[in-house]
């Protein structure tokens, strides 16, 4: 897996070299992050702070593909990349010129979302990527199952890694434990494509975490999040691991549970069961600093990588 740490050095060096000449070009852009109002009062702070820092880590990705790999099952997770990321482009983009509120409408993202899982699926399906880890019953054949799956899962984590996008280095160090986590089984399976392109995005995002770690020079915005999401899970799925996402990704669910819990609480009985959401900011509204709120969120998607590795390994990794 030589070319896998290539891609992922590589990414790493260009990324921590190049980061500081984009951030500077979105500063001279003036493609500044805004802040909603229902964020804590310190995110005011944050307020001016370059966005689309994610374009990046995306390119680089891309780039290895083409460089190293060039399969189709890396096609996949590339497509999977840009898709995610022109979504967010255009979210964040209209965010920017203040077009609406904060992006599209959610109803538009999740339209466009849903026909970019679909036929991702379908590639899954004709590229005979229907092989998933199951716990106790080892690696069963979803065939054609493997399209709504995979529709659900890119739609569901690329929305779940932005809600997690709230706190400087949380995304990118979540999104990068997961990352590093699929290419390690990846490559344990001989399963090349998704080594190289998990090595590849979770070298750029490491470079990416250097400018966002507290005190953010830059964020990924949607374009970086939701690329991230979707790459992710396709590349999970590839790798045998779609049915085991929600444990390597364990953060991610549990931001995405505490707003579903939080909304359906409000509405049917006019109350928080947290004080803020997603999970994050209801930490911190209890006076946890970011930086040790990343460092715990961190570790927590660590434990639920080593589950995952140990699940996985004990159920029989798919052999590309």
């Amino acid at each position: 897996m030589t070319r896998a740490v290539a891609a992922f050095v590589a990414c790493l060096v260009l990324g921590l070299a190049l980061y500081p000449a984009l951030i500077g070009a979105l500063a001279r852009r003036r493609a500044a992050q805004r802040v909603s109002e229902h964020v804590p009062q310190a995110h005011l702070r944050k307020v001016g702070t370059p966005t689309m820092g994610g374009l990046l880590f995306c390119a680089l990705a891309i780039a290895a593909w083409l460089a190293l790999d060039r399969s189709r099952g890396g096609f996949l997770i590339a497509f999977a990349v840009a898709a995610g990321a022109l979504i967010g482009a255009l979210d964040d983009v209209t965010n920017i010129r203040g077009q609406l509120a904060l992006g599209i409408l959610p109803s538009q993202k999740l339209a466009v979302q849903g026909v970019v899982g679909l036929l991702l699926g379908i590639g899954l399906h004709a590229s005979h990527y229907t092989r998933e880890v199951f716990p106790g019953l080892g690696t069963p054949d979803l065939g054609w199952l493997i399209v709504p799956l995979a529709m659900l899962a890119v739609v569901a984590t690329s929305n779940a890694v932005n809600l997690t996008d709230g706190v400087d280095g949380l995304a990118a160090s979540c999104g990068a434990i997961a990352l590093i986590t699929t290419w390690g089984l990846a490559a344990h399976a001989g399963n090349r494509p998704v080594a190289i392109a998990c090595a590849a995005m979770g070298g750029g995002v490491l470079a990416f975490l250097a400018y966002n770690w507290w005190p953010a020079r830059v964020f990924m915005g949607d374009t970086g999040s939701l690329a991230l999401g979707s790459g992710l899970a396709v590349a999970t799925a590839e790798a045998g691991l779609l049915w085991l996402l929600p444990l390597l990704g364990v953060v991610f669910l549990a931001e995405t549970l505490s707003v579903i819990i939080n909304v359906t609480a409000i509405r049917r009985y006019g109350r928080r069961v947290f004080r803020a959401s997603p999970l994050h900011h209801h930490f911190e509204e209890m006076g946890l600093r970011e930086q040790r709120l990343v460092l715990c969120f961190a570790g927590a998607g660590v434990v639920g990588a080593l589950l995952t590795c140990l699940v996985a390994l004990r159920n029989g990794m798919v052999v590309a």
